[in-house]
């Protein structure tokens, strides 16, 4: 099975939630993008508007390695300088607001998800599983949410809510995948043999110019106070520490649903992602009772069926409760849909013009925003 063998392959389109109108402060623009972040598509069309960053508003990010299509607004006074095409993102004007975009200004995004290289038996269980994905699938957070594990074992933020800083800083800075650059790599490489010794360190990265890199100002951070891991981890841009918590705060979630999956269907399946495995219903028990599960959080409320299968989860992880408040982030206990139901779901299966003698499908459905396109493919190809 393989997804995204193109960029074609996996398309995207937000559902606005704001009806727009014909004139107002916000110029509204529909960008196509394909190969690069909306935060580079974002840095383009501010170009050609002549502003900064903060005049710029969307409703959330969208993938790189898809052909995407979003809603950008802008404060300007020459709306029609929003409208081009590049290489890999056109924008086009298409209407205005009163206020801004905001994160998750969306009802929902649009899917159009062709997957190649497979089999007879795969589309077989495709059609099997249909019926039952067309009534509702588990709301899981799938593993675009947990990039920071990729060269590392366990969570980064794990470590910080145990006041393991060392740990969490290493797993920063000599983390290796293949799509690094080698200099980084070979840099993350040296840091891990030569742990400790940061005056090293430090020439090293002084000698390979990378002293204005994450690897280059922790380790720059350490060689001045050796001792100060804390210290070096919130050198690391605030986003990404953000990032470090949402994937655990996430992880705990997950494991808390299968819990509530299993209890409301007599029969699963599993299917492995990045940070373990997900487990599907083949069929949600009749009268199964759903509705929302809140995310862990220091001052976390839940009906009492809920906070047991927290508490269970948080033993298997060897935490509490109370380790969940810190000053590095704020979590917040917000309720996600356990379930969510894919829209206008079709199915079309045909031979595979890329991969000779197998079959392709191309999955069509909208889902609500938050919810996971790939969470829609697991749960149709698992066995």
């Amino acid at each position: 099975m393989k997804l995204r063998q193109k960029p074609d392959d996996f398309l995207v389109e937000e559902l606005p939630l704001h009806e727009l109108k014909q004139e107002g402060k916000y110029a509204v623009y529909k960008l196509q993008k394909v190969g690069m972040t909306t935060f580079a598509a974002e840095k383009v069309l501010a170009a050609h508007c002549g502003v900064q960053f903060k005049h710029i508003g969307f409703a959330g990010l969208k993938d790189t390695h898809a052909r995407t299509t979003q809603y950008f607004s802008v404060e300007t006074n020459n709306p029609e300088s929003g409208n081009f095409k590049e290489r890999n993102v056109t924008s086009e004007l298409v209407g205005f607001l009163d206020q801004s975009i905001r994160t998750g200004d969306l009802k929902g995004n649009r899917f159009i998800i062709t997957v190649r290289d497979l089999r007879d038996a795969d589309i077989e269980r495709v059609e099997q599983h249909v019926e039952q994905v067309a009534l509702g699938i588990p709301n899981y957070f799938d593993s675009q949410r947990f990039g920071s594990l990729k060269g590392v074992k366990g969570f980064i933020a794990k470590d910080v809510l145990k006041g393991d800083y060392e740990s969490a800083v290493k797993k920063i800075i000599t983390a290796t995948t293949r799509h690094q650059k080698a200099t980084i790599r070979n840099m993350r490489k040296f840091i891990l043999q030569n742990w400790g010794k940061w005056d090293l360190c430090f020439d090293e990265v002084k000698k390979l110019g990378l002293d204005r890199t994450v690897e280059g100002a922790l380790v720059i951070h350490l060689a001045n106070d050796p001792q100060d891991f804390k210290g070096a981890f919130r050198r690391t841009f605030k986003g990404i520490r953000e990032i470090f918590f949402s994937a655990y705060q996430s992880y705990v979630w997950n494991e808390c649903i299968k819990q509530v999956v299993r209890q409301n269907s007599k029969e699963v399946y599993s299917v492995p992602y990045e940070a373990g495995k997900l487990v599907f219903p083949r069929k949600w028990n009749n009268g199964a009772q759903l509705g929302t599960f809140p995310l862990v959080a220091p001052d976390v409320q839940g009906a009492a069926e809920q906070m047991q299968i927290l508490a269970n989860v948080l033993k298997i992880e060897k935490m509490t409760l109370p380790e969940f408040a810190t000053d590095e982030h704020i979590l917040v206990p917000r309720q996600r849909e356990i379930m969510i139901v894919p829209q206008e779901l079709e199915i079309e299966a045909g031979d595979d013009e890329l991969n000779k003698r197998k079959k392709k499908v191309v999955l069509k459905f909208s889902l609500p925003k938050g919810a996971y396109a790939t969470i829609v493919t697991k749960s149709l190809f698992g066995q």
